[in-house]
Parts: C-alpha cells; sequence; structure tokens
C-alpha cells in the first residue's frame, strides 16, 4: 500500500464503519472479501463529492444498482469493496500532495496534461486509471512535472 493503512481507514470511517480491525494489508483483503456495508461506499462517495450517478460508474455498476443497494442496505460485492480501497488510497495520497480536501477535489476535476486533457476523476473507474492516478500524485510530490 502507498500510503499508510491508518489513513486509508479514516477515511473509509474507521473501525465503526469497516466492522472489522484493518492493521495492515492482508487485514484489508480479508474485510474486502466479507464485502464493504454499503455505508463505508457512501462515505467515499462523499469525501471525493460525487453524485450517485459519477460514483456508481467508478464501481462499474448502474445508477439503479447503486441507489437499490443504498435504499436495501445491500454490502458490496469484494470487487467493488477493493475499488473502495483504492479510492480511499487516492483520497489518502492526495491529501498528503494537496494538503487540502478542497484542493484535491478541484485537482480531480481538473484536465490534466499528463493524462491526455482528461480529469483524473474520469478515469478512475479502471484499475489502469487509479493506478496512474496515484503515479500523477507521486510524480507531483516529488516535484516532477505532471
Amino acid at each position: 500500500m502507498q500510503v499508510s493503512v491508518s489513513q486509508v481507514v479514516a477515511i473509509l470511517g474507521g473501525k465503526k464503519f469497516l466492522q472489522v480491525g484493518v492493521d495492515n494489508t492482508l487485514d484489508f483483503i480479508r474485510a474486502a472479501e466479507k464485502g464493504f456495508s454499503i455505508s463505508v461506499a457512501q462515505r467515499v462517495q462523499q469525501r471525493l463529492d460525487l453524485s450517485n450517478k459519477q460514483f456508481s460508474r467508478l464501481l462499474n455498476l448502474s445508477e439503479s444498482t447503486f441507489q437499490r443497494r443504498i435504499k436495501n442496505k445491500t454490502a458490496l460485492s469484494s470487487e467493488e469493496s477493493e475499488k473502495v480501497i483504492e479510492l480511499s488510497t487516492i483520497i489518502a495520497k492526495g491529501l498528503e500532495v494537496f494538503e487540502d480536501e478542497e484542493a484535491l477535489k478541484f485537482w480531480l476535476n481538473t484536465p490534466i496534461l499528463a493524462l491526455g486533457n482528461r480529469k483524473p476523476v474520469e478515469i478512475l473507474n479502471s484499475s489502469l486509471g487509479r493506478e496512474e492516478v496515484m503515479d500523477i500524485l507521486f510524480r507531483i510530490e516529488h516535484g516532477l512535472y505532471s
């Protein structure tokens, strides 16, 4: 994991929301295998300031499926839970880099030259996109042009 586990756990809502203790990456794997509650996903959605339509796209769900899960309080699948962990990791790294949540949200919604003038949020629905956004955050952190 490229940021501390405790930072990611805090973004996910802590033990209260995860309903399990997470002290390392292996604990995240076990927690994701069980599937997070939809409330964990909603916390990340709020941190990113995304609509249901935007966030459901990041999870590769239809908006109606996402809304139905909220209504029925259905747990996420293990794959969806992993995506939520990866998105939380991006938030944690972004907060380290920008030191401000509003600055991070602005950056995520601004076309970036390194992404072919696409907004970072536009590519967070794929594992390659999430990895690329994380790489760009590391480059910014180390003073490399992105």
